[in-house]
């Protein structure tokens, strides 16, 4: 629906509504903070904490570094008039403003599908063994991209020439530009329920307490949580779709664009952060003990008998629970649950509702055999 100030010259003497644009420099701002904060903790728990840079950790500094720009764009838009009415932005900011609108509409696709490429991508090595699920992820992924390339080929000449979208005196033709922003909205609301759904049926099929599950879920869906501002995006678009008070229209849907990303950058951070907290809690913790639960219980039964280490059943098991390998797995450490029984006695493969091997694996040996040569 039209505003009204955007038909009605704002009256002599009456002050500027400034409430948009100042929440749009503290939402930026707390951005730019939140992102570069975790993302420096990810750096520092991948270096000093676990094994390194990987290939993952370059493309959630892609995605940090797409976000922190998406940010410092939405702080230049509301420089030149982004959160105001219309009627009270000055004539001469009318095309810088435009050109910020350009840069934004441009940048959405490939910082949204970054960031959730790297959601997905944690999602695939956590799941490994489900492998239907993991098709399904990389399928879902081809589809995104196809998708995200040509909306950005569409974009980038939305205009032709380009020079019309922020300047209409020039001769040339547009493309319905609502369209092509509600379009966005849709493919980002699909993909957020998506990341959000996920991993739902994965972990509830896991042999572990429910509570633990929840904890699981929490971590890995905690990208989804960007929904609910792709969700209020889309209705804004609708609503605000006719509206004339573009300055104030726009930037309020840009608002919820950068939170969208910014939770999204993230959320690909906790995974890896979780060892850094694991680290913590461990150090402080002085009842735990240093030696390794499964190097202790080898070096107990290499002390017994040759005799009773051939009738036994040995189960050398990590202390790990499966919420623990799930996050191993999240941190880029992958950790398999491992299970050896005797010559005597064996065990099937737990399987799992989507064809893979399951998260506990179970390796049978001759016992006898291997602690001597050991």
């Amino acid at each position: 629906m039209p505003s009204i100030m955007s038909f009605f010259p704002r009256a002599a003497g009456e002050d500027i509504d400034t409430s948009v644009q100042k929440w749009n420099y503290a939402c930026q701002s707390l951005c730019i903070i939140a992102m570069t904060m975790f993302f420096g903790l990810r750096v520092y728990t991948r270096l000093f904490i676990l094994n390194g840079f990987g290939k993952e950790d370059w493309v959630c500094m892609a995605a940090w570094f797409l976000g922190v720009c998406y940010s410092i764009i939405a702080i230049v838009m509301g420089h030149y008039g982004g959160g105001l009415h219309f009627a009270d932005v000055p004539k001469e900011n009318f095309i810088p403003f435009e050109k910020t609108v350009y840069v934004t509409m441009v940048m959405y696709g490939p910082t949204a599908y970054i960031t959730k490429f790297c959601l997905l991508w944690i999602m695939t090595r956590v799941f490994n063994p489900f492998r239907r699920a993991v098709i399904f992820i990389y399928v879902f992924m081809g589809v995104m991209l196809a998708y995200y390339i040509p909306a950005v080929i569409v974009k980038i000449r939305l205009c032709n020439p380009v020079a019309r979208f922020w300047d209409r005196t020039i001769p040339g033709t547009c493309m319905d530009e609502t369209a092509i922003i509600m379009a966005d909205a849709v493919v980002s609301v699909t993909s957020d329920l998506i990341v959000l759904l996920l991993p739902l049926p994965l972990t509830l099929s896991l042999q572990m307490p429910n509570k633990k599950k929840m904890r699981v879920i929490g971590i890995l869906g905690a990208g989804g949580l960007a929904v609910a501002s792709s969700i209020i995006r889309l209705i804004l678009i609708v609503v605000t779709a006719t509206s004339k008070d573009i300055t104030l229209a726009f930037m309020r849907v840009n608002m919820l664009g950068n939170a969208e990303v910014s939770i999204g950058v993230i959320c690909t951070c906790l995974p890896a952060l979780s060892a850094l907290l694991m680290k913590i809690y461990h150090e402080h913790s002085s009842n735990k003990a240093t030696t390794h639960p499964s190097d202790y219980r080898l070096d107990t039964i290499q002390n017994q008998s040759r005799t009773e280490r051939s009738r036994k059943q040995m189960s050398v098991r990590e202390m790990d629970s499966d919420e623990d390998m799930l996050v191993y797995n999240a941190q880029g450490n992958p950790r398999i649950e491992t299970t050896i029984h005797g010559d005597t006695e064996r065990q099937d493969v737990r399987g799992s509702p989507f064809g893979g091997i399951g998260i506990t694996r179970t390796v049978d040996v001759d016992v006898s055999t291997s602690l001597e040569k050991h």
